[in-house]
Parts: structure tokens; C-alpha cells; sequence
């Protein structure tokens, strides 16, 4: 048959019979192959339909499908991430001029348009586009498929109960207590996260001292290897234990933050280089997703900064507040499809290892980090160097193997055993530390978590012969000693980003600034003590004296009170702060009724229910406005303590 004749038979969908097919195409494996009304012959898709003659009587006769191309569905795949399934077509495509095309996966949901054709295939796979071909085209592909063998791909990383025992998955395949199994498929996507791969474990389990190098990587701050160390052994304890915190390198370009964060996670896959899994240009649905695929394992997003506006560095911020607060809370952002079902919600289910040239706005986000800072000349550059060749030799990846070939059949008991040895940790650090009030609960409770996560890759190297009990206590006793010293660095990163202490010390900036100024409640003028501490200057050297900016309260200085008023002392305080391009990222309610909870209130209001709210009325020139009252030392002595607050009840109707 001549091309002509063969393009003429490919445009024509009206019924043909046998003596229309020409017995010179060459039949393929798909030939004679029929189910149902739906057949394959000679490359082509038909199916028989009913045909009626004038005198009523009906016979099948064969029509063919207008489409140069035919499709088989190898497999089905069903895509797993841990939280939701979805299913996918594995379609190999055969065009009848140029033979076999690529083999795309289509999932379920769009597979009944057909528009994957023209999506993957363009022009070498055109077919009539009216509803009624491309369904019944769907239906054809589907039935002379076969029996379609199904598989499940494994969308995340991590542990797996699979057929009865533990397996930990990564892109290589799945380990367990007998080894790797490559037939076990995992998908975690395109890009740097097909990085993740660990390879089989080996024979020789003894060589622990690849990870142990941590150790000794900064000699001049001893936090920074621990806190490596620690973070690459607790990501794999996740399913023992959720990881509700992240870690974080604070420290100027050149200080080796990012170079120290990919040996730890190198050892969890190929990461030569700074390829990192994500960085904060990344979107912040791509870091939820990112992070949600890379469970139990340590993952990191690179480069947080200062952006090049202030929108950019609010959007900055609200990533980092999702990556911490999601892991904190374990939960997502909870999202509805167009017909109103629920879609998963991702979030981090992994140790995420933030880099930052900053710190990030936001105590409560920053009390779920455990923050290190990094200096030039932290790093030792003998063991960074001696690092990178066994990072490149894949010998840290080998170790990782092993541990977890060795957690695999102990998962069950240490799900039960490692969140008790991190509550006995917990209670035995606050005891320690029940002298320093400051030390955040949270703070104590990373600390506990990496230290007992320290505790189980001791027990495996002991178990396994390669270090002994003297050297297995030293080691717990210099990590121990080295966390200690992150720990009371914390409270310093939270109380600098505390929006209660930042407000204070703006409101502090803007009256020595000239920014806002009170009067006095008795004459509206300036107040009779230290009126510069109070927002007052000279207008002429040896002139009256006049408020510069804004206006924002009264000063009582018989009851050693300022009275401010809470719009215009927030609006003020607020343009201070973004003047520095670092706003307040609460809302006025919140900052003051965490004012209030904090005790600086010199006066509140009990209204009827119970509630305390933070502002009182007070009669003052000729109005009764609504003001927050403070003691003056607020500003003027800040190491001085509020008295108590004076408490006035309200009673008002329902």
C-alpha cells in the first residue's frame, strides 16, 4: 500500500472491511489482538459496530479509529506519599510511520481527554479531537491493554512498614534488616531530591569514624559539629519520634555554612556540590512539598537573606516561619480542591538545616530552631578537606547505610524506647537548668532530642565493635558539653527577635530619635523632668521647647506613669521599625496583649468575662480616651522590673 493510500485509510473513519487492510504492513505484537467491540490489527485500533440492512437484519462490521499512533498501558502505577495515593498510566506509544515513541505516565484524572497525546507527542500522534473518538479511544487503549500489571512508587523517603518489617526508602530503593532492595520503587521527583541515595549496606559495619569526624570539624566552636553530627542521626529517628525543630547556621559569605551543610547531608546522597534540595527562592509550596518528600532524612534549604525590599524580606521570613512553625506543629496549610474535597496537607517531615546570612524575624519560629553561629575561622580546614574526600569516596553514605540496615529491626522497640529517653533527657536538662528561668522549654527539648539521638548511633557503634565502653561515654560527655554550650546562646537569638523586646526598644528609639513625644497630663506641655528623654527639643539653641513627631500619650510624673495611646503609638513604632527595613510582624492586638502578658503594664481592665485587656480609660486633658499605662523606668531604667499592675475592673452588659 502506498503512503497515499495509507494516509487516505488513516483520515477515513468510516467502516472498512477485512479486504481493506493490506497484508503487506508488517503485523507487530499488538496485532489480532481483540477485546470486545475493540480490536487491534496491523498497528491500528477499531472496533466492530452494528450495521443494519432495509430489511432489518443487523451485522457487525469493522471501523478504525482516525488516530496514526497506538497506545498500550504497561503498568499502573499508584504514586504513594504517605499521606494520599494517586494513580498514574504507564503508556508506551507506537506512531505507525516513525515506530516507538518515548513511554510517559499520564495520570488517571486526565487520561479519559486524551489531550496527553498532543501534550507529549505533538504531531506524531493527531486523532480525530471529538468527544465521542477521544472516549472511545480512552476506553479502547484501556481494554486492549490487557491485564494491567500494578506497582506502587513510593513518593516520599524514609521508614515504610512494608509487607510486615521496616524499610527506609530512598531513590536507590528500600533498606531493611536483609539489605537493599532495588526492585522497590521510589520517585521523589525531579531535580536535586533524586539525589537522595543511599547504597547497600556493606560488610563491614565497624567504620563509624567517616560520621564521628563531625565532631572535630569547628575545634574553635564545638556546637557546630555536634549539631551536625546529632542533626544527620536524629532526621532518621522521625518515625520514632516527629522532628518538630529545625537547625540553623547563622554566619557571614566565606564562613563555610553552606560547605559544613552539604557534608551533612551528603551523607544521605550524592551531594558533591551546594546542589542543595531548596533555597529560599524556591516557592513556598515547593519547600512544603520538598520537605514533606524527604521524610527522615536530613533536608536542607539554602541561602536565607536580607531581600532587596522589603516585600522580599517578608516573604523571606514567611517561608522560614512555615518551614519551622510546619515542623513545630507537625501540619500543613490545608487546601480544598475546585469541588470542595480536602487536598493533603504537606508539611516538613524531616530535619530541615536552614543557612542564613541573618537571623529571621519571629522569637516564637526562632524558639523552634536551634540557631548556631558560625565565624571565619570556626572551620578547620584539614578536617573539612579530609571530610570532602570521604563524602566523595561515599563513605559517609556507607556508614548511614549500615545504621539504618542496624535501626530496622529494633524500629518497633525504639518507637517506644527513644521518646522515653528524650522525656527522661528533657526532665533531666530542666532540673539542671531550673536556676536560669530564661531557658525556653523548647530550647531544653531539642537539646534532649539530639542528645538522645547522639545516644542511639553510640550504642550502634558499640554493638557493631567499633568503639569501646570508655570511648562510648567520652563521646556522649563531649556532645553533651558541646549542645550545652548552643543552649545558652539561644535565648539570645529569641529575645533579639521577641516582638514584646523589640517593641520596647523601638518605642525606646523613636522618643530618643525625635520620632514621637508625650505631653504632661496636667498643663499638655512639656514635661517638667528630662523632657529630651521624653521626645521634647529646643525649636533655638536657648528657645522654648517643642515636641518633635508625633504625638502618642501623656506623662503622669507624680505617679512615674507615661500614658500612651495604642493607634498611634503602634503607627509609630511600626514606621520605625520599617524604616529599618525589619517591620513588626504582629498584628496591634497581638503585641499588646503579649505586653500585657509579659507584666509591663503598670494598669489593665478585668471586663465581665475574665478577660484582661491591656487598655484602661483615663480622664486626662478634658477626654477619657482608652490608653496603655506604663511605669516611666520602661524607658528610662530598662534593667529595672515593672511593679505590680494595677488592676481595675470593668462591668459591662452582655
Amino acid at each position: 500500500m502506498t503512503n497515499k493510500a495509507i494516509g487516505k485509510l488513516l483520515s477515513n473513519p468510516t467502516p472498512a472491511t477485512d479486504d481493506t487492510i493490506d497484508p503487506a504492513i508488517p503485523v507487530d505484537k499488538w496485532s489480532d489482538c481483540r477485546e470486545g467491540i475493540y480490536f487491534r490489527q496491523a498497528g491500528r485500533i477499531g472496533f466492530w459496530q452494528k450495521k443494519s440492512t432495509k430489511g432489518g437484519d443487523s451485522y457487525d462490521v469493522m471501523a478504525f479509529l482516525t488516530i496514526n499512533c497506538d497506545c498500550i498501558i504497561i503498568q499502573q502505577l499508584l504514586l504513594d506519599d504517605g499521606l494520599s495515593q494517586e494513580v498514574v498510566f504507564e503508556i508506551s506509544t507506537k506512531n505507525t510511520r516513525v515506530g516507538l515513541l518515548q513511554t510517559i505516565t499520564v495520570p488517571s484524572t486526565q487520561y479519559q481527554s486524551m489531550a496527553w497525546l498532543m501534550k507529549h507527542y505533538g504531531a506524531l500522534a493527531i486523532f480525530e479531537a471529538d468527544q465521542a473518538t477521544a472516549r472511545k479511544l480512552a476506553i479502547a487503549i484501556l481494554m486492549l491493554s490487557g491485564e494491567i500489571p500494578i506497582t506502587i512508587v513510593y513518593t516520599h523517603a524514609g521508614w515504610r512498614l512494608i509487607k510486615g518489617s521496616w524499610q527506609f526508602l530512598t531513590t536507590s530503593g528500600a533498606i531493611g534488616a536483609d539489605g537493599l532492595d532495588e526492585s522497590v520503587r521510589v520517585d521523589l521527583g525531579c531535580g536535586n531530591m533524586a539525589k537522595y541515595a543511599l547504597p547497600a549496606p556493606g560488610k563491614n559495619p565497624a567504620n563509624v569514624d567517616a560520621l564521628l569526624s563531625f565532631l572535630t570539624i569547628a575545634p574553635n566552636n564545638r556546637a557546630i559539629g555536634a549539631a551536625l553530627f546529632c542533626a544527620v542521626i536524629r532526621a532518621v529517628l522521625g518515625e520514632c519520634l516527629p522532628t518538630d525543630f529545625s537547625v540553623m547556621f547563622v554566619g557571614k559569605t566565606g564562613c563555610f555554612k553552606s560547605e559544613s551543610a552539604g557534608l551533612a547531608i551528603g551523607c544521605f546522597g550524592e551531594f558533591l556540590g551546594k546542589g542543595f534540595p531548596a533555597n529560599f527562592e524556591d516557592s513556598q509550596g515547593n519547600l512544603g512539598l520538598k520537605s514533606h518528600q524527604a521524610k527522615d532524612l536530613l533536608w536542607v534549604a539554602d541561602d536565607f537573606k536580607a531581600g532587596s525590599s522589603i516585600q522580599q524580606t517578608h516573604e523571606n521570613n514567611a517561608k522560614f516561619d512555615f518551614i519551622a512553625r510546619g515542623a513545630g506543629n507537625q501540619a500543613g496549610r490545608g487546601r480544598l480542591t475546585n469541588t470542595s474535597t480536602a487536598m493533603a496537607a504537606h508539611f516538613p517531615r524531616c530535619l530541615s538545616l536552614i543557612t542564613a546570612e541573618m537571623t529571621p524575624s519571629g522569637g516564637s519560629a526562632l524558639a523552634r530552631t536551634l540557631t548556631i553561629d558560625m565565624q571565619g575561622g570556626d572551620i578547620s580546614d584539614t578536617v573539612m578537606t579530609d571530610f570532602q574526600h570521604a563524602r566523595r569516596k561515599g563513605e559517609t553514605r556507607a556508614v548511614m547505610a549500615n545504621f539504618i540496615q542496624w535501626l530496622a529491626p529494633r524500629m518497633d522497640e525504639l518507637k517506644k524506647n527513644y521518646p522515653a529517653m528524650v522525656e527522661r533527657l528533657r526532665a533531666e536538662a530542666h532540673n539542671e537548668r531550673s536556676k536560669n528561668d530564661e531557658t525556653h522549654r523548647r530550647t531544653v527539648d531539642i537539646y534532649a532530642q539530639l542528645v538522645g539521638a547522639a545516644e542511639v548511633f553510640i550504642e550502634f557503634a558499640h554493638d557493631v565493635g567499633a568503639i569501646n565502653t570508655i570511648r562510648s561515654e567520652r563521646l556522649s560527655a563531649e556532645i553533651c558539653e558541646a549542645l550545652s554550650l548552643s543552649m545558652k546562646a539561644q535565648d539570645q537569638y529569641r529575645t533579639a527577635n521577641d516582638e514584646v523586646d523589640r517593641f520596647v526598644a523601638l518605642l525606646r528609639g523613636c522618643f530618643s530619635s525625635g520620632e514621637c513625644y508625650v505631653v504632661s497630663h496636667t498643663n499638655q506641655g512639656p514635661p517638667v523632668s528630662h523632657p529630651h528623654t521624653w521626645g521634647w527639643r529646643a525649636v533655638s539653641e536657648g528657645g522654648d521647647l517643642a515636641g518633635r513627631g508625633q504625638l502618642i500619650g501623656w506623662i503622669s510624673e507624680d505617679k512615674a506613669e507615661i500614658w500612651l495611646e495604642p493607634e498611634a503609638t503602634f503607627k509609630t513604632v511600626q514606621k520605625f521599625a520599617a524604616a529599618q527595613n525589619d517591620p513588626i510582624l504582629i498584628n496591634k492586638a497581638t503585641l499588646f496583649k503579649r505586653v500585657l502578658e509579659r507584666g509591663l503594664l503598670a494598669s489593665f481592665e478585668i471586663v465581665k468575662n475574665g478577660i484582661k485587656r491591656p487598655d484602661v480609660h483615663q480622664s486626662v486633658g478634658g477626654r477619657r480616651p482608652r490608653v496603655l499605662k506604663f511605669n516611666v523606668d520602661l524607658i528610662t531604667e530598662p534593667e529595672k522590673k515593672p511593679a505590680e499592675p494595677e488592676q481595675h475592673r470593668e462591668y459591662t452588659d452582655d
